[in-house]
C-alpha cells in the first residue's frame, strides 16, 4: 500500500480505500454507488482510471488539469491518465473527496 495515497484518503471523510492485487488502490466515495477512482503507482508516474459514475464526475477536471487521457484499461472500457507526481494525485483525490 502506498502510504501517501492512504494519508490523503484518510483526511477526506467521504472516501474509503481498498488496495487490490498489484498495488491498485481503489478509492470509493460513500455517496457514489457505481464506480471508483483507481490509482496504481508506477515507477515514474501514477496510472489513474476513473470508472462508472466517477468518470463522468472527474472527466472535466482530469482533462483540464492533466490533458487528454493517455490510453484505456486492458478491456478498453475506461480511460487512463498517467499523472507524473504526487502533487497531481493529491489534487485529484481532494477534488474527488469534495461534496458536489
Amino acid at each position: 500500500m502506498n502510504s501517501d495515497i492512504k494519508a490523503i484518503v484518510d483526511q477526506l471523510p467521504l472516501l474509503s480505500l481498498q488496495v487490490n492485487i498489484g498495488e491498485r488502490h481503489r478509492i470509493m466515495r460513500s455517496d457514489i454507488k457505481r464506480g471508483s477512482l483507481w490509482i496504481a503507482p508506477r515507477r515514474h508516474y501514477y496510472s489513474v482510471t476513473p470508472s462508472g459514475e466517477v468518470e463522468a464526475l472527474l472527466s472535466h477536471f482530469l482533462h483540464s488539469q492533466f490533458g487528454a487521457e493517455t490510453g484505456q484499461d486492458s478491456r478498453g472500457r475506461w480511460k487512463v491518465w498517467d499523472i507524473p507526481d504526487l502533487a497531481g494525485i493529491t489534487k485529484l483525490i481532494q477534488r474527488f473527496g469534495e461534496r458536489n
